[in-house]
């Protein structure tokens, strides 16, 4: 009896330490009648060596809507895409009020969504902080720090694993140029190029030195490099001058984004101008990878063995339908309020015996809604522990990532789940891919144990 009393005794001051240092007095005050029941719970062994069920009951609150019964729904034109695990719908006439709307002004309870794969260098609107100075409240932009990003990549859009084509062409590199007064120096480095002994052959409008009508991809392929120059050196803004060099198995040459090795398949895949000085350098590079068919090679070896596990998980974000996107980013973001109402705030989401506590938190992959319950133990509160964790967690159920169906059969791979990122809901997608890690497992302690029922995003490669 003595056992049993300490075991309650602990549990409870466990209870108690949980709901005071992260919520009011008020809201969570554990009567008599409830304490009561918890403590015949340990009792009768359900706690002890049961903290997982036991968690699993006392922490799953109802969220007061269904989202298959009252659809997210969104005010603008009708939208086309296969699935979203999320119900979704947009459209103009709806008998109820819209979640969001393609508009400004706001009005009262409908969130204001601006879309544009514009350059904010063109239209300054486009911009994140001025689009929230206006009262956008989600911004969908080609820029990964928006909230739902709309890039111009996907599997589904370009056939980036096609197979490599004999260079056939005499010239080293081609051009599709039309717009001749872009605000960067994308002239200015042709022209550096050609003054190198780089030969073009442009089919654009700017520097027109080639008569034919071709198809542009089809044409790439025969040449060892595409100048991939943009109209703007913006962050994230890459466009489909970049996706179609890859698609033709032509090194890119790239003038634009400062960050362009974030978008390339390898290390060695990409050629960059950053500033209009380094045009001589990158020309003496042309020239040798010309001249050094093994070098060459290299560069292209990722259409042979593969992207790396960066690129894939960045294509990978388009397997899910961007309008898919936005209805699950409205529907967290309403589910988010409501877990700051008293009924969320009273789940225990941690269970103690002892000296172990079993801590309760949850797991979606990126491009899903609904979470998955993971059980972490404080005597083992690691980073490891957890990524290995949200591993058995998805393999235990089958999982298949978001992206199976959509990746060319060739980078499919098998059954085996590798996990890429795993990191907090809410997060940017450039947080999520290029910037968040937790410091150590003392920080990953400490966000568990200052974040009760914590959720997480997974992605997998």
């Amino acid at each position: 009896m003595a056992e049993k009393a300490n075991l309650v005794n602990s549990w409870a001051d466990s209870f108690y330490q949980f709901t005071t240092s992260s919520r009011s007095t008020t809201e969570l005050a554990v009567d008599e009648a409830e304490l009561g029941v918890l403590v015949s719970e340990v009792d009768q062994g359900l706690v002890p060596g049961g903290c997982e069920e036991w968690l699993e009951r006392e922490d799953s609150v109802a969220f007061s809507r269904d989202f298959d019964k009252e659809p997210i729904l969104v005010h603008g034109r009708e939208q086309t895409f296969n699935s979203c695990p999320v119900g979704c719908k947009f459209g103009t006439n709806f008998d109820k009020k819209s979640d969001a709307a393609f508009r400004l002004p706001r009005q009262a309870g409908i969130a204001s969504v601006l879309q544009s794969m514009e350059s904010a260098q063109y239209y300054a609107e486009n911009n994140i902080s001025l689009a929230r100075r206006r009262g956008y409240d989600v911004v969908m932009t080609t820029s990964l720090s928006s909230d739902v990003p709309v890039g111009y990549f996907s599997w589904a859009e370009y056939d980036i694993m096609a197979p490599v084509q004999p260079k056939t062409e005499n010239a080293l590199a081609a051009a599709f140029i039309s717009n001749c007064g872009a605000r960067n120096f994308r002239l200015q480095a042709l022209e550096a190029l050609e003054r190198a002994n780089i030969r073009i052959d442009s089919y654009g409008s700017c520097h027109h030195n080639k008569a034919e009508r071709v198809d542009k991809v089809e044409a790439l392929k025969r040449y060892k490099f595409s100048l991939a120059f943009e109209n703007s050196n913006e962050e994230d803004y890459v466009t489909e001058k970049f996706f179609q060099s890859l698609v033709a198995g032509s090194i890119p040459v790239v003038v634009g984004a400062p960050n362009i090795q974030d978008f390339a398949p390898s290390p060695t895949s990409v050629l960059h101008i950053k500033e209009l000085k380094d045009a001589v350098s990158v020309a003496k590079t042309m020239k040798y990878l010309a001249e050094n068919p093994v070098a060459y090679n290299e560069s292209l070896r990722w259409k042979f063995e593969g992207p790396s596990d960066a690129f894939k998980a960045l294509v990978d974000m388009a397997a899910v339908h961007s309008s898919c996107r936005l209805c699950i980013f409205l529907a967290t973001r309403i589910r988010e309020k409501e877990e700051r109402s008293p009924k969320f705030m009273k789940r225990p989401c941690k269970c103690t015996r002892g000296t172990e506590t079993v801590y309760h938190v949850y797991v979606r992959e990126r491009g899903r809604f609904e979470m998955d319950s993971i059980f972490l133990r404080s005597n083992d509160l690691s980073l490891q522990a957890f990524e290995s964790a949200v591993l058995a967690k998805f393999k235990s159920v089958k999982h298949v990532p978001v992206w199976k169906e959509e990746r060319p059969q060739v980078l499919r791979g098998g059954d085996e789940l590798k996990l890429h990122k795993v990191y907090p809901v809410g997060l940017t997608q450039r947080q999520a891919l290029y910037s968040f890690r937790f410091n150590g497992d003392t920080e990953f302690k400490n966000y568990i144990e200052s974040h009760p029922c914590a959720r997480f995003e997974a992605i997998f490669v």
